[in-house]
């Protein structure tokens, strides 16, 4: 299968996918070119000499449950282009993923496998790892130096409203914390608010209750609804102890928290669309020293060149309006590195062939 028909087979699969974006051939199509050249995977003029593409394969691609949409995503990247795909899901299964595959002809089906055979980590080219810090680890320490690794770990993203601000920003940002379930590397675990954070906060509540009518969530997993609960208690404490500190819940059910506490150092709470609303520090600099090389993306309202500057100066790797944080398009640079060219090796060619 040549490469104009492995994009047009990645774009019929994904259209059962909308939270993958509208890939169209000719997006996909641009997304390849700006990487790799014109025509892709061919030599190419590359200053005095040229240069060729070489696809690494096997791929291995080891996938957590909580992001399908980033199995999907590297996945996609490995078919497109051409080498072979070995994919390692949880133990429970990966529902997405598994559709996604049947869509796709055997010519360039991944091989799929809830265990990981020990075969798989010898001969795999090159290897991308979703996962917790601890299992990041784990790899590194498998890795040998001729293959690529490719890891993706534990990443805080969080949003910024600068100044006065319309109610849809609010809108906008719940449904960033909706999608996912907040469990994604995308999702937002707090927002800094320069001003009205109590406005900001019950308007962000009211958005989260409405989407959560729409779509409610099934019922949480036991451990999951058991933090939730623990932490909905140590927070309703600190709001009888402080007047500044605020909390809004879902009634009846787990599907959301807004806390709001002025001063609030970061600490991780329990995701499931569980936000912490703050007032933005007059030098968030420092408190956010401790997260800098774990940042992913951070949402800003206003969108212009001085709240761009401030957000790559704290640390960003992607900055977005509020409302996009769960939407980067097919061409971003996934944990700062570029989606497709890490995933090939680049050949030297100097000197005239005969």
């Amino acid at each position: 299968m040549n490469l104009q028909e492995r994009i047009e087979t990645v774009v019929r699969a994904s259209s059962g996918f909308p939270w993958l974006g509208q890939l169209t051939v000719q997006a996909v199509r641009e997304w390849i070119v700006l990487e790799l050249g014109d025509p892709p995977l061919m030599p190419q003029r590359y200053g005095r000499h040229q240069v060729v593409a070489i696809p690494y394969s096997p791929i291995l691609h080891i996938v957590s449950g909580n992001t399908p949409h980033a199995a999907l995503q590297t996945l996609i990247r490995g078919i497109l282009l051409g080498g072979e795909n070995l994919i390692k899901i949880p133990s429970n299964g990966l529902p997405e993923v598994e559709r996604f595959v049947r869509l796709l002809p055997k010519a360039i089906q991944p091989l799929i496998d809830h265990r990981l055979p020990d075969s798989w980590l010898k001969i795999a080219a090159a290897i991308v790892v979703f996962g917790s810090d601890e299992t990041i680890a784990t790899f590194a320490s498998r890795v040998s130096p001729w293959q690529r690794f490719l890891p993706h770990g534990n990443k805080v993203s969080f949003a910024i409203v600068l100044g006065d601000y319309p109610e849809t920003i609010a809108l906008a940002a719940a449904r960033d914390v909706h999608v996912f379930d907040q469990l994604g590397c995308l999702s937002p675990q707090f927002f800094y608010i320069e001003n009205h954070p109590e406005r900001f906060s019950a308007q962000l509540a009211r958005a989260l209750e409405s989407l959560s009518r729409c779509s409610p969530l099934p019922d949480r997993a036991i451990e999951s609804a058991a933090g939730i609960r623990s932490f909905r208690e140590d927070w309703r404490f600190r709001a009888a102890m402080d007047p500044r500190i605020r909390l809004w819940e879902s009634r009846e059910s787990l599907e959301w928290t807004v806390i709001l506490d002025p001063n609030r150092e970061f600490k991780a709470g329990p995701l499931h669309r569980t936000i912490f609303v703050q007032n933005l520090p007059a030098h968030p600099e420092e408190p956010l020293a401790p997260l800098k090389h774990f940042i992913s993306t951070i949402g800003i309202y206003p969108m212009n060149s001085e709240t761009v500057q401030m957000a790559v100066r704290l640390g960003a790797q992607r900055v977005c309006p509020i409302g996009e944080m769960q939407n980067p398009p097919s061409t971003w640079h996934h944990d700062g590195w570029p989606s497709l060219s890490s995933l090939v090796r680049f050949v030297d060619i100097e000197g005239e062939a005969g």
